[in-house]
């Protein structure tokens, strides 16, 4: 590591030493085994139910190849973390509202370039997520599919990690390589929940659930928790053909009610959590913009 590197990386764990004030912001991290379960979607649509039940909600698109939170939304914004990335734009100046209570920091094509950014821009991008994180109730982050360094740094800071699989044999098994991967990489395994997407009934998402959890423990030694499930629903491919939130063109269909459910299993929570230094989040971030993990 040259004098240089080394000087850059002193000055960003200076800022994650930094006395950050306590927050309540819930973070809760959205992943697959698999593209095409739809997550994406999922977290859509989590963060605009959450909002409508009076949560202050920030989405961050963190999927590092195919950022499309943007389209599912159903909005073009003008700046987005490529930007930022560039140098051309603060952190602070690509929110993006998308209503009252939910806020979209736009995804690109660059974020995988984090450790490029000059050292004031990388504190700058940290306070202003230290910042972000005082407004919000909770911090949604929707990831890459898959197992890359950058989506397993994400996985191990959140408070909980949802699962999305759906009943193809082929996601279960992605979905069991997440978890499997976690318990070999994390110095403590997160806490986990499975979400069941596409689904014909109940009984059909706590029989991919159990499943999953089954084995989680007895080849692994963890324990995975149910969150809930999706029922399969055509107004939902409908919704994102019009680029527009199924819960919002659709709000009584099957799926916008799952949505709901899933929702108030958070919302019934006052506080969300205990006020926490924000210490972990800014030494997560140090990680992902330096590459020292």
């Amino acid at each position: 590591m040259n004098a240089t590197m080394t000087m850059n990386m002193d000055a960003i764990n200076q800022v994650a030493g930094a006395d950050i004030p306590a927050d309540r912001c819930l973070t809760l991290a959205v992943t697959s085994g698999k593209g095409g379960v739809g997550k994406s979607s999922l977290s859509v649509n989590l963060a605009l139910r959450l909002g409508a039940a009076g949560k202050k909600i920030i989405v961050l698109d963190a999927d590092l190849g195919l950022a499309n939170l943007d389209v599912l939304f159903g909005i073009r914004p003008h700046h987005t973390l490529w930007h930022v990335l560039q140098g051309k734009k603060r952190l602070l100046d690509i929110v993006q509202p998308i209503n009252r209570n939910v806020r979209l920091i736009a995804g690109g094509s660059g974020i995988a370039n984090l450790a490029d950014l000059p050292t004031e821009s990388r504190m700058d991008f940290l306070r202003s997520l230290a910042q972000l994180r005082q407004y919000a109730d909770v911090m949604l982050i929707d990831t890459g599919a898959g197992l890359s360094s950058n989506v397993i740094e994400f996985l191990n800071y959140a408070d909980e990690v949802l699962l999305i699989s759906t009943p193809e044999p082929t996601a279960m098994a992605d979905a069991y390589g997440v978890v499997k991967t976690l318990a070999r990489n994390s110095e403590e395994f997160p806490k986990v929940s499975v979400v069941v997407n596409r689904v014909a009934s109940a009984a059909e998402a706590q029989g991919v659930s159990s499943r999953l959890i089954s084995v989680a423990r007895q080849f692994l030694n963890v324990e995975v928790g149910y969150k809930g499930y999706v029922l399969d629903d055509p107004n939902v491919s409908k919704a994102v053909r019009a680029q527009k939130p199924f819960t919002e063109v659709y709000p009584d269909s099957r799926a916008s009610l799952c949505l709901s459910r899933l929702a108030e299993s958070y919302g019934a929570q006052q506080p969300l959590r205990k006020p926490q230094s924000g210490q972990s989040f800014l030494n997560t971030l140090v990680g992902l913009m330096t590459g020292k993990r």
